[in-house]
């Protein structure tokens, strides 16, 4: 399975939820009222609210499970003369199913008078105005599903992370050597680095990535920013395949899960 199939995987499961939701309005909270208000149909509710985007993305993740693992490697761009690596599935999953479900709560609703039911808020032009904004919520989950532009990327500059509406850049020469530190984990959503002071006495300057959305072991990662801290004379060779051989040995890479 590619990292593009399994993203666009979520798609079914982010429906799945969002007709989850919708099935908890319409047809759960009509029974909880019938129940009677209490700890019980209040706990039922909930329960039910949770499991509709639980279930779906725990289904995701199983049905992903072997692609995952974060590699301890990048893409290389020889073209643009960069490493990169995509939007990681175990990321771009669960956003767009939880995003999605959220959308559901864009439909407004109100109980049938006189009778256990709901129904859609009736009033002007409410629910097409509901439905448009849930279409554009789904809109935007799929193009970002479909998105094979690069998460992350290591040129000669310095290392981009780019989010969904725009990238950020820090630049090798502005970093200070000794980071960032190796984390706990084998995930983690952000980098930090500290950049030189802006003055001659002054103190550094920390800066913070989300590089959680990269398909990148986090350990690597942060080993290969150090080691072009360390070495700026290795920067021209980014790009090509063999000097990301050369940097997976000195950082200590494993081959690809």
């Amino acid at each position: 399975m590619t990292l593009r199939t399994a993203r666009l995987l979520a798609l079914p499961f982010a429906l799945a939820a969002i007709l989850l939701r919708i099935g908890v309005e319409f047809w759960l909270k009509p029974l909880t009222w019938r129940m009677g208000i209490d700890a019980v149909s209040l706990l039922v509710f909930l329960a039910g609210t949770a499991g509709s985007v639980l279930a779906p993305v725990a289904g995701y993740l199983l049905l992903t499970r072997a692609v995952r693992g974060r590699p301890a490697t990048f893409r290389v761009d020889p073209a643009g003369r960069r490493f990169t690596a995509p939007a990681a599935p175990a990321w771009a999953g669960p956003w767009s199913i939880i995003v999605t479900w959220l959308a559901g709560g864009l439909l407004l609703t109100e109980r049938v008078p006189g009778e256990y039911g709901v129904r859609f808020l009736e009033s002007g032009d409410a629910l097409v105005w509901n439905m448009v904004a849930v279409v554009a919520v789904l809109v935007v989950v799929v193009l970002v599903l479909l998105d094979d532009r690069p998460r992350l990327t290591l040129d000669e500059t310095g290392i981009t992370v780019r989010g969904l509406a725009r990238g950020r850049t820090v630049r090798w020469d502005r970093l200070l050597p000794g980071g960032p530190p190796a984390p706990a984990g084998k995930a983690f959503a952000t980098l930090d680095l500290s950049e030189q002071p802006r003055m001659p006495a002054g103190r550094p300057v920390p800066r913070s990535l989300a590089v959680g959305p990269a398909h990148v072991d986090a350990v690597f990662l942060a080993g290969s920013v150090r080691h072009y801290v360390a070495h700026p004379e290795r920067r021209s060779a980014i790009g090509t395949a063999a000097e990301l051989a050369s940097l997976r040995a000195a950082v200590g890479g494993t081959p690809d899960a």
